[in-house]
């Protein structure tokens, strides 16, 4: 069985980190012998998330643990999505011991989940003295520092680096030193210096034929404006093809490779941008990343990911054909642009550092979804598929389909007719593609266990208010 093949972007993770789950239950078994905090830490450091929360799970149902083990246990379960119960286990362990360093780094990564890069940081830089997790909390740490853009601040985490990877013997990571050379220019700059008043802003969705797309205009150095993907499942700031980094007269430099959605690597090389305007919004020092994505076609194009998205709250209307634009600190001016009986579903929503939510599809446990706006599938981890899906469905209900990622179409198995929920919302009728998430889950340090796109969101219109971490889909009226 052929069907049309279905546009699923790369979301880009820079291995330079330039940018920067099945819930434990018993599908996931856990060993005949008990396990304990020693056997998460090997699973959580070589990225067995499932195992690591269904022993995690285990081990806090034995009862009470000493605080060390508490905290890898909300660790364990953090890597899966399981967020809020995690949170009451790391703040369980800050009252007993508050300078625990594992529990600092869940609340960290909690924070740069709820997009609040001011409080990961303050706990980031307790957690880097772990003596386990140590490499993990400066990644985390240099990213929320990257998004709050000061590059003195990223000169003390550097060299906060050295000194702690001295005392402990270990070179610097190469990520956190090739990422440190590729802001050596900005010195005494802000990164993503954003100026301009706003209140509203409907951004007009570029058309192709009768029907929007999810593609806007932005103004390059002042220059011209190009057209660039809405991508909530990339975490970057901002990918540009070769072509338009030529016709800006840019000079990418480095060389470095990601991983995404979108099946195998692709070549990454960087760049900076003077000003990208939107609207009566501009901002400055913009970091750049410069690849040959197969969406891209040799066009002078590119992409918006989260790390751009975030800064504002919004509203993906594809029937109006319009992005709506609120400002970040005011989340009444989304919510007033919403009518309330309207309202099909409103969820937490997380920065992991793509977009995601907490989902479930048919026949399985909830996970974390990657949310993409520019994905014309919804995914779920083979490995799920495999455990869960395939072996309660019919054979017949199989079919093979497209998915254009990075190099191209590749062949899928495709499930029809499924429902997927968030939270108590059920959407049927939703059909989800086998699709392996190790390389993507891997690079971002949690497990996701799949990804949801158009099918789920376009028949609504879609408001991330990305302040107070909430997705909310509001029926067309």
């Amino acid at each position: 069985m052929s069907a049309r093949p279905a546009f699923l972007p790369f979301a880009l993770v820079a291995v330079a980190i330039f940018s920067g789950g099945l819930y434990g239950s018993a599908q996931v078994r856990a060993a005949e012998t008990p396990l304990d905090a020693s056997d998460l830490i090997g699973m959580l450091k070589s990225d067995s998330f499932l195992e690591a929360s269904a022993v995690a799970s285990d081990v806090l149902a034995r009862g009470p643990q000493d605080v060390e083990t508490i905290a890898l246990c909300g660790l364990a379960l953090l890597k899966v999505g399981r967020v809020e119960e995690a949170e009451a286990l790391f703040r369980g362990v800050i009252s007993l011991s508050p300078d625990n360093p594992e529990a600092h780094l869940g609340l960290g990564w909690i924070a740069r989940m709820r997009n609040d890069p001011n409080a990961a940081i303050t706990h980031l830089r307790r957690a880097v003295r772990s003596e386990i997790f140590c490499e993990e909390a400066f990644r985390q740490l240099w990213k929320a520092g990257l998004d709050r853009g000061s590059f003195f601040e990223l000169m003390e985490i550097d060299a906060l680096a050295g000194k702690r990877f001295g005392k402990i013997k270990r070179p610097v990571p190469g990520w956190f030193v090739g990422g440190f050379r590729r802001v050596s220019g900005f010195c005494g700059k802000r990164f993503f210096e954003m100026t301009g008043r706003f209140e509203q802003m409907a951004v007009p969705l570029l058309r192709n034929g009768n029907h929007s797309t999810r593609m806007i205009l932005l103004r390059l150095n002042g220059k011209s404006d190009h057209p660039f993907d809405s991508d909530s499942g990339s975490p970057d700031f901002m990918t540009v093809s070769p072509e338009l980094a030529e016709n800006l007269g840019l000079r990418p430099w480095g060389e470095s490779s990601a991983v995404g959605l979108g099946g195998g690597n692709a070549s990454v090389r960087f760049a900076v941008l003077d000003s990208v305007e939107i609207g009566s919004i501009t901002f400055r020092n913009v970091p750049v990343m410069v690849s040959d994505l197969f969406m891209f076609g040799g066009m002078k194009k590119g992409l918006i990911g989260t790390g751009f998205l975030k800064r504002f709250n919004g509203t993906i209307d594809v029937r109006a054909g319009t992005l709506e634009l609120f400002p970040l600190d005011r989340p009444d001016l989304l919510r007033a642009n919403i009518s309330p009986d309207a309202v099909a579903a409103e969820v937490p929503l997380y920065l992991c550092d793509a977009a995601a939510v907490e989902a479930r599809v048919e026949g399985m446990s909830g996970g974390l979804y990657i949310l993409d706006t520019a994905a014309g599938a919804n995914l779920v981890d083979s490995r799920l598929y495999m455990e869960f899906l395939k072996p309660a469905i019919d054979p017949a209900r199989i079919a093979r389909f497209g998915i254009i990622g990075t190099h191209g179409i590749q062949s899928v198995n495709r499930v029809d007719d499924l429902w997927i929920k968030l939270g108590p919302y059920a959407f049927s009728g939703q059909s989800v593609s086998e699709f392996s998430m190790d390389a993507m889950n891997s690079a971002t340090d949690i497990y996701a266990a799949g990804l949801l796109g158009n099918p789920v969101l376009w028949p609504y219109r879609v408001h991330f208010d990305f302040r107070k971490g909430r997705l909310i889909l509001e029926s067309c009226q």
